[in-house]
């Protein structure tokens, strides 16, 4: 369901998510869904150590954005902070109905 119909907030032209916790991409997603315009777009940091220490931060971005795509956004950009933030990414996606 997309839209926020008779609800008191907006729906917004873009979201910015820094959660830094597992499934953060989903999360996203599931706000999208409710608050998103189409065409919108996001951001989203992930911090992959903080997501899971145990895996490798490349498998963590991997997953993350697998997300993103497989809940209809497409990536514009992804740029890794290094070495300015260690196992951090930044992701730009749209949603592409």
């Amino acid at each position: 369901m997309r839209g926020c119909r008779g609800s008191v907030v907006e729906e917004v032209d873009a979201i910015y998510c820094d959660v830094a916790q597992p499934e953060q991409a989903g999360l996203l997603a599931d706000n999208a869904d409710m608050f998103l315009k189409e065409g919108g777009g996001i951001m989203l940091a992930i911090k992959a150590r903080s997501v899971d220490v145990t895996k490798e931060p490349s498998e963590i971005y991997r997953r993350e954005i697998n997300t993103l795509k497989s809940r209809g956004f497409e990536i514009v950009h992804v740029v890794h902070l290094e070495p300015f933030d260690k196992d951090h990414a930044m992701v730009v996606a749209q949603f592409k109905p």
